[in-house]
């Protein structure tokens, strides 16, 4: 008798850790149902400035292949590209994306961070009479607020039509920078900010590169006739050489060190 109860005991057991088990799954508690960590197509480090300049110079066939998809006028998004940067809170992802949405009609930056559920979109604005900005929004096209500061950044001023493209680049990266300095908060460094920038501006271009024939928004037509910017010299400007890339990225670092406090 005792022997009997014995194994209607252990098979007791043996049934509730099952369903324990099969609880445990359901409810996340074993970790299963926790979205997989996103894979980072670049990663970038505050501490490695030569690292960071040597992943940023083989940006360009994977920010080019992204941008051409958008030539798809039916396309409303392109495939994201994660950035995984070092922050002092921690690591985390931002997800970078081509799209068009009620913010604008045209490819623009979006940017999320799923760690905080955040995003902003990276969009042109201004006039041609005072002067183009990068303006971060919601995904109504309302811009963003930090602090009680509008995030709307003077980018560029139109009487000024002698710069070579690498110049427009150059400063877009800095205005880029400082976009992301502020959005992002104290947790970010200069250096990570630079680098962050130098993808961000990048992509934008070439987003636009990508509908080049059909942009109609003056500041925008504006922009592209003037800057003499096409896919071979934004290839050139990411595929410097390493010494250039880095001497640009200590450059928006000085720059941004000298900006006002948001």
């Amino acid at each position: 008798m005792q022997k009997k109860q014995n194994g209607s005991d252990a098979e007791e057991i043996l049934m509730f850790a099952l369903i324990g088990g099969v609880l445990m799954s359901l409810s996340g508690c074993g970790g299963s149902s926790n979205p997989a960590p996103l894979q980072a197509d670049l990663a970038l480090t505050s501490m490695d400035e030569t690292l960071n300049a040597t992943r940023l110079r083989s940006l360009y066939t994977y920010l080019s292949e992204r941008a051409r998809s958008m030539q798809n006028e039916r396309l409303t998004a392109s495939q994201p590209f994660h950035i995984q940067i070092e922050t002092r809170e921690g690591t985390e992802v931002l997800s970078f994306q081509l799209t068009r949405n009620e913010a604008a009609n045209y490819p623009h930056l979006r940017v999320a961070r799923p760690k905080t559920g955040e995003h902003a979109n990276f969009l042109f604005g201004g006039s041609l009479s005072n002067g183009i900005t990068l303006r971060l929004t919601d995904d109504r096209g309302q811009t963003l607020r930090k602090n009680g500061q509008l995030l709307e950044f003077s980018l560029f001023h139109t009487r000024m039509r002698t710069r070579a493209p690498q110049d427009w680049i150059a400063t877009g990266i800095k205005i880029a920078a400082l976009a992301f300095l502020i959005w992002l908060g104290a947790i970010i460094t200069r250096g990570i900010a630079a680098a962050v920038g130098f993808v961000a501006f990048n992509f934008i271009i070439l987003g636009l590169l990508a509908v080049a024939a059909g942009v109609t928004l003056p500041i925008l037509r504006w922009f592209l006739d003037t800057s003499g910017l096409d896919w071979e010299s934004v290839q050139r400007f990411i595929e410097q050489t390493l010494e250039t890339l880095i001497a640009l990225l200590r450059e928006v670092m000085d720059w941004l060190a000298h900006q006002r406090a948001w």
